[in-house]
C-alpha cells in the first residue's frame, strides 16, 4: 500500500510524493480545510504544514492539532514550520517595525505576483496571519492532542532565524 503524505496548506509549493492540500489555492491536488482533513482515521504516513497554522484562527487550535493527530497513523510524523513570535518580537524591540518583521508578524497584503491567483490579496485569508506561534505554544497544543514532541529543528522550508520548526509524532 502506498504511503500518504500530506502538504498541508500548500498554496502554489507543491511537493513531489505529496499530495498538496490547500483550501484556496486551486493549484493543490486537494482543496480542504486543515482543520478537517478528508482522510480516514490513521490513514496518513507524514505531514508537512510549511508556513501554514500561523493562518488558521488560534481559536481552532486544539481542532487543528487534533485533526493532525487524527488522520496520521500510529508512528506517523508532522513537521510544523511558521515564525517564532519570540524572535520577531525581539527583532522588532531590536530594529523596529521593518517590512519583515511586519510580514512575519502579520503576513504580506502586497504580493503583486498573487494577483492572478487571488481576486483580493489583501483580504485574503491566505495572507493574514492570525495566530502567533512559539515553541511553547506548539508543545502545549500538541502534546493536547497526543502527540511527542521530538525535536524543535531547524527550518528546512524556509531557512532562516525567525521561523521554527518543530518535529511531532503520534
Amino acid at each position: 500500500m502506498a504511503s500518504i503524505r500530506l502538504n498541508l496548506g500548500c498554496g502554489d509549493n507543491l511537493l513531489e510524493g505529496y499530495i498538496n492540500v490547500d483550501k484556496y489555492d486551486k493549484a493543490a491536488d486537494v482543496q480542504a480545510d486543515i482543520t478537517e482533513l478528508p482522510y480516514d482515521d490513521n490513514s496518513v504516513d507524514e505531514i508537512v504544514a510549511y508556513q501554514v497554522i500561523e493562518h488558521v484562527p488560534y481559536n481552532q487550535n486544539d481542532k487543528m492539532f487534533q485533526e493532525f493527530y487524527r488522520v496520521l497513523k500510529p508512528g506517523g510524523t508532522c513537521i510544523l514550520e511558521t515564525p517564532d513570535i519570540d524572535v520577531v518580537a525581539r527583532k522588532i524591540l531590536e530594529e523596529g517595525i521593518t517590512d519583515q518583521w511586519r510580514h512575519n508578524l502579520v503576513g504580506e497584503y502586497h504580493r503583486p505576483w498573487d494577483k492572478d491567483r487571488y481576486k483580493d490579496w489583501e483580504h485574503h485569508a491566505g495572507s493574514i496571519h492570525r495566530n502567533p506561534f512559539n515553541f511553547a505554544l506548539i508543545e502545549k497544543y500538541a502534546k493536547g492532542a497526543g502527540f511527542v514532541v521530538v525535536a524543535r529543528r531547524e527550518p528546512d522550508f524556509y531557512p532562516c532565524e525567525e521561523n521554527l520548526s518543530v518535529g511531532l509524532i503520534k
